[in-house]
């Protein structure tokens, strides 16, 4: 199938797209993304700091450095999540331009929650493309495992 938006034997910009199940409620899931509680346990030890309301900024933090700033783009607690995101944890990433990440939350039935992440809005298969691929199969393995055992998937998570 064709992209109607691209010229003739053009290519698309790189996406990344991840899709896990998880044995949660959208809601949990929701928190989950959202509250430093959580991420501190399964986002490489991140805190998150935002009210998560469209227009509002966000911030990821590990101990006192940046590591992502943005701001939230759409918000629809607790289907949809959708940021920019502009990594800043290393010289190499903090010249990329920003990208977007969506969160998508959906209730798959009998308590578990289908839950992709979107990663988009690449330029080019720049550093910041390079770095997050490996990130995002970690960060919903994380995600999953703390939610459905409510320990993290590993000490240095």
């Amino acid at each position: 199938m064709s992209n109607p938006t691209l010229a003739p034997g053009a290519a698309a910009p790189p996406a990344q797209v991840y899709t896990t199940f998880i044995r949660a409620t959208p809601d949990r899931v929701w928190r989950a993304i959202t509250e430093s509680e959580f991420t501190l346990r399964y986002y490489y030890a991140s805190s998150v700091e935002s009210d998560f309301r469209t227009g509002s900024p966000y911030v990821y933090r590990i101990g006192d450095e940046l590591a992502i700033v943005g701001t939230v783009l759409e918000s629809d607690p607790p289907r949809r999540l959708v940021m920019s995101f502009h990594a800043v944890w290393d010289e190499d990433v903090a010249g990329d331009p920003p990208t977007r990440i969506a969160w998508e939350i959906e209730d798959a039935g009998g308590g578990v929650a289908k839950v992709t992440v979107v990663h988009d809005g690449f330029a080019a298969e720049d550093e910041t493309f390079r770095q997050v691929a490996g990130g995002w199969s970690y960060i919903l393995s994380g995600l999953k495992t703390l939610l459905e055992t409510g320990r993290p998937m590993s000490a240095g998570a």
